[in-house]
C-alpha cells in the first residue's frame, strides 16, 4: 500500500516523449513521487468534520498536488492522491510502503480466506508439475 501506481504516468510519457525515453522518463517520475509521497515534511492533508467525527481528505488546494496536475494531468494527480491516502490510512507515523495482501480482480484488499486459498491452488498446482 502506498505505491504510486505507474499506468498513469507510463500513459502521460507515452504522449510526451517517444522511444526509449517513454520508460525512462516514466521511471524517473515514478520515482520522484514516491520519494516525495515518503517525505514527511509534505503532509497535503486537511481535517473536516463528518457529523461528529474528524476525518483527513487530501487538500485538493495543495501547491504541489496543483502543480502535478497543472504537469502532468488529473490521472497522474490521482494517481498520487490515492498512493497518498493508503500510506496515511495504512502507516501514518512512517510514511512508507507497506505490503499487502491485494485482490486483484476485484482491485480491494485480499482477506486471509482468499489468501488462504490462493496458497492452497498453487500448492495443488505445483503437486501436479512434480515427476
Amino acid at each position: 500500500m502506498g505505491e504510486v501506481d505507474e499506468k498513469p504516468f507510463l500513459k502521460v510519457c507515452r504522449q510526451r516523449y517517444s522511444g526509449e525515453n517513454v520508460e525512462l522518463e516514466q521511471a524517473m517520475l515514478c520515482s520522484k513521487w514516491q520519494k516525495t509521497l515518503e517525505d514527511p515534511s509534505w503532509y497535503p492533508f486537511k481535517r473536516i468534520r463528518t457529523g461528529e467525527k474528524m476525518k483527513e481528505v487530501v487538500d485538493e488546494d495543495d501547491e504541489k498536488l496543483k502543480t502535478l496536475r497543472k504537469e502532468w494531468g488529473e490521472e497522474v494527480k490521482n494517481a498520487v492522491k490515492t498512493a497518498l491516502v493508503e500510506l496515511n490510512e495504512f502507516n501514518p507515523s512512517g510514511r512508507y510502503t507497506v505490503p499487502v495482501l491485494w485482490n486483484f480482480e476485484q482491485e480491494r484488499k485480499a482477506t486471509l480466506k482468499e489468501g488462504i486459498a490462493h496458497m492452497i491452488k498453487e500448492i495443488k498446482t505445483r503437486k501436479r508439475k512434480l515427476p
